[in-house]
């Protein structure tokens, strides 16, 4: 297994005391992408016809709440280093984006507001446009966080194999479908929508919404610093 290294900022204070600032986000993008691929690994090896494998269902619900929960805290954690004036990550900002990034903070921690919407108004608060919800990469972001709230919120329900669903219509495109659940009237969610094309694809959304916002915001934020 690879190591994840860099994770964290340390400052030095005094002569002995040192103080470790961890920035969960990159252990968050690094379950998501090391779930997906051992789930790769069994569709690779499946040989035969359909079957249902609990193991890989549990890989890819983990890689995909992963890639939403690291979302969340790619972006609480440049709020929260605002907050506390921590400059270790945002000191190319303006200290007056760096101010306002704070102030906003203090309200959307008492109001939790959804987690694309704490990235719009980040935009906002430092002096650039929102994205545009209809285009790429709001777009699978949002479809990704949608899958996720399917999964944490889950309510069985009976399905006909050709029945229309309203999230297979935006997913279908998207990635290759669970391998395991070939050429079986199942229907799309969740058999053959959970599969690891759509681990893999939730992975690179994430990743290029959340390196779209910091790159608006001319930052290098601490998961693209680290080894994985």
């Amino acid at each position: 297994m690879p190591k994840l290294t860099g994770v964290g900022a340390a400052t030095s204070v005094g002569a002995a005391t040192v103080t470790l600032r961890a920035y969960y986000s990159s252990y968050h993008l690094w379950a998501a992408k090391h779930f997906a691929q051992l789930a790769d690994g069994i569709e690779a090896a499946h040989s035969g016809g359909p079957r249902f494998d609990i193991e890989h269902r549990t890989l890819i619900t983990s890689s995909v709440l992963s890639s939403v929960a690291f979302l969340d805290a790619a972006v609480n954690e440049l709020f929260q280093d605002a907050a506390d004036g921590h400059e270790s990550y945002i000191a190319p900002l303006s200290s007056a984006a760096r101010e306002a990034l704070a102030a906003f903070w203090e309200i959307a921690e008492e109001r939790r507001l959804a987690t694309l919407d704490k990235y719009q108004m980040g935009l906002v608060v430092t002096g650039h446009r929102r994205m545009e919800k209809g285009k790429q990469p709001f777009q699978d972001a949002a479809l990704l966080v949608r899958v996720r709230n399917e999964l944490v919120h889950y309510h069985p329900q009976s399905l006909k194999s050709d029945e229309p669903e309203d999230l297979a219509k935006k997913l279908r495109s998207k990635f290759p479908l669970n391998r395991l659940m070939e050429q079986t009237g199942n229907p799309f969610f969740p058999d053959k929508c959970l599969g690891s094309g759509c681990a893999l694809w939730g992975v690179q959304s994430s990743a290029t919404f959340a390196d779209a916002f910091f790159g608006t915001l001319g930052l290098q934020p601490n998961y693209q610093r680290v080894s994985f």
